[in-house]
């Protein structure tokens, strides 16, 4: 599973799998694979390819040079109701990378800069991309609005 990299606790990241690195998956124990592709980028269903193999299948398809915060909650809700260990992936992987650091962001109360720190750790910086950065910035603001807000005494 050479593309492929543990980045937590059963959570692995890469690019688009082919039949090989699926079966390796299967082989290493990982049972739901979450895919950000639009369904438009590939030729064939991934869903066909990733359940040939006994896999559980997850699609959140996410646009590049449009995120929403919406697919940050998706990956949120599969990761919890579904089986890991869980193989994120995209073309590359760095759609993956982006939604799982902002979700362990939003969990951790972290800064853009712990958050950018934290996808590198993954293999990918998120600021290469204009789109992804701007996107880092506006989740993390939209955080600390939302974290704010719970700390405010009542009638502020």
């Amino acid at each position: 599973m050479s593309q492929f990299k543990p980045v937590e606790d059963n959570v692995f990241i890469g690019p688009q799998p082919s039949p090989d690195d699926l079966e390796d998956a299967r082989q290493l124990g990982i049972k739901t694979v979450i895919d950000f592709r639009l369904p438009s980028e590939t030729a064939s269903p991934n869903e066909t390819l990733v359940k040939r193999y006994g896999l559980d299948y997850i699609n959140i398809p996410v646009n590049k040079a449009l995120p929403s915060e919406r697919q940050i909650d998706d990956l949120e809700v599969a990761m919890q109701t579904k089986q890991g260990p869980f193989l994120l992936h995209c073309a590359t992987g760095a759609r993956a990378a982006l939604l799982l650091a902002l979700s362990t962001a939003r969990k951790n109360g972290w800064t853009v800069e712990q958050t950018f720190a934290h996808a590198q750790t993954m293999g990918f910086d998120l600021r290469t991309s204009p789109a992804f950065s701007s996107f880092v910035n506006q989740v993390i603001s939209s955080n600390a609005r939302q974290a704010d807000k719970l700390i405010a005494p009542e009638g502020t």
